[in-house]
């Protein structure tokens, strides 16, 4: 089995497709929109975390957390 790794350089798009559960644990961390219909597929093509924190005024450290609580190594 391969590492879950987060980069938060990589679009959500890209995170997306490669872990299923991503969506869900953006959402339960306050990233409602992510679940609107299209919006990985366009806005999350050029959305990385980075940027998506920034905009959605979500400290990088809260989405670390939930990403490293559930298994997930941080890059």
């Amino acid at each position: 089995m391969s590492e879950k790794v987060i980069d938060f350089e990589v679009p959500i798009h890209t995170l997306a497709n490669e872990y299923p559960e991503f969506v869900d644990i953006m959402y339960s961390i306050g990233f409602t929109k992510i679940k609107v219909p299209g919006m990985i597929n366009t806005v999350g093509k050029i959305i990385n975390l980075k940027k998506g924190s920034k905009a959605m005024g979500i400290p990088l450290d809260k989405i670390a957390q939930a990403f490293e609580e559930r298994g997930y190594e941080l890059k």
